[in-house]
């Protein structure tokens, strides 16, 4: 050997040798752990640096627990290596073992996930069905169709497996077996909105428009939105709520409903500062609650600014602007801020349209405006009428309704809700007549013009 090749091996040795010193100086396998965490919000930061400090690293649980903190918070490559470091110093029980595969799913590592999770989809626990479900979505992910199969069908009465199989069989040309599938689902959750929707694919696949028909109609007047993550996304959402900001926000909340507003606020405070630098729309939500019922209208209106500037506008937070400004004392500003919330459509099941019309009605006859206020009492129904109407209470619907076209006969929008009532009442001829005072209105309403086909 060479004196140079000798010299540079004596030096590889010497570094190898230096880097084992240093790792047993800092404690070898008992070392503490130290993560990414901190590309996290400072409330879940600090909590999670807590727990690694006080982690105990000779206890499976202990490195379980911790990878699962990690897999929620998106950090893979720790979690992975806590559930090997818990591998090494005993065995997983099926639940842990559960985790890890779930752990190495969302790493991509989807063949080892599956050797994982098999052994728990196997088992008569708890988690099987659960199990199979990852297995089956992990093999659509390979694209083995037929696997996938396979494992969606060894779940029981399973949303997100009925949901995955039908569209599986409605694009193998199989929409017959997913009708099946999809009755059976409705059964158990007859307002579901997407069962209904998927089963008149199923039906359109088959060349049934008259079955399909209906079921778009269904689906208009369910708002039911089932579920669709799977039992590791409920926990995510349970270790999320434990920690940093939520603690505070769930604070919060919980003294308000006990008419504790100082308490209220403050942990409404100390929510934002545990969330720096992020933003999220509910916090400002519960802030401007809380120091709008502790009298403190203007730093409600603060962080409604904020919410605004961050997120848009929105029917909700025109409502709660309004609000403000009442208990200001400026009754125009809160009316410009309630029409405001009229025109923005909130979502299916939001109220706060309906509630901006109450308001502004109650507004008017404050004021002695009797004329408006009877208007607006007419587009609370209506609002109202429509957020029955999508809970698929259609009797409701139907009868608020009616008394909101007795004050709105010029609004073609309300004719058309009504119709659509009286047809799924399957009330014919008042849905034509009611189509048709829409037409006169509005002679280009194009659902106007399907609806009246469909009742003549």
């Amino acid at each position: 050997m060479r004196r140079r090749q000798f010299f540079l091996l004596m030096v590889i040795v010497v570094e190898i040798v230096l880097i084992g010193i240093r790792y047993q100086q800092n404690g070898g396998m008992k070392a503490r752990v130290v993560s990414r965490v901190n590309k996290l919000e400072s409330g879940f930061r600090d909590d999670v640096r807590r727990i690694e400090a006080n982690h105990d690293v000779n206890s499976v649980s202990a490195w379980v627990e911790l990878g699962e903190i990690y897999t929620t918070f998106a950090l893979m490559p720790e979690a992975e290596y806590c559930y090997r470091r818990a591998l090494k110093i005993g065995q997983l029980d099926l639940t842990q073992q559960f985790k890890f595969g779930i752990c190495l799913s969302r790493r991509g590592k989807l063949e080892k996930a599956i050797k994982v999770l098999m052994p728990v989809g196997a088992a008569g626990h708890e988690l099987a069905s659960h199990a199979n479900l990852q297995i089956g979505l992990d093999y659509l992910r390979l694209d083995d169709r037929r696997n996938a199969e396979i494992f969606f069908r060894k779940t029981v009465n399973d949303e997100i497996a009925d949901f995955a199989l039908s569209r599986l069989l409605i694009r193998d040309d199989r929409a017959q077996e997913a009708v099946k599938i999809l009755d059976a689902l409705i059964a158990r959750s007859p307002n579901s909105m997407r069962a209904h929707q998927m089963q008149g694919w199923a039906y359109e696949k088959l060349g049934n428009q008259e079955a399909a028909r209906a079921c778009f109609d269904r689906s208009m007047h369910t708002s039911e939105m089932i579920t669709i993550h799977p039992i590791s996304r409920e926990w995510d959402v349970e270790t999320v709520n434990n920690m940093g900001a939520a603690v505070a926000l769930t604070a919060s909340t919980e003294a308000l409903d006990a008419g504790d507003t100082k308490t209220a606020t403050e942990q409404a405070v100390e929510s934002f500062r545990l969330m720096n630098p992020l933003w999220r729309p509910a916090y400002a939500i519960q802030a401007c609650l809380s120091y709008l019922e502790a009298g403190q209208p203007d730093v409600a209106l603060r962080y409604l600014k904020r919410w605004l500037i961050h997120d848009g506008e929105s029917a909700y937070l025109w409502e709660l602007v309004g609000d403000c400004f009442l208990v200001k004392g400026d009754e125009a500003k809160a009316e410009a801020a309630w029409l405001r919330g009229q025109t923005v459509r909130a979502s299916k099941t939001v109220q706060a349209n309906a509630e901006c019309c109450r308001k502004l009605a109650d507004l008017y006859v404050g004021q002695g405006d009797e004329m408006r206020a009877e208007r607006y009492r007419g587009y609370h129904l209506y609002e109202s009428g429509r957020l029955q109407w999508r809970d698929n209470k259609i009797r409701e619907a139907n009868e608020q309704l009616s008394e909101a076209v007795k004050i709105l006969d010029d609004d073609a929008l309300v004719w058309f809700a009504l119709a659509e009532a009286q047809r799924a009442l399957n009330d014919r001829t008042r849905a034509k007549e009611s189509y048709s005072r829409c037409l006169e209105l509005d002679p280009h309403h194009g659902r106007a013009l399907v609806g009246l086909g469909l009742v003549q």
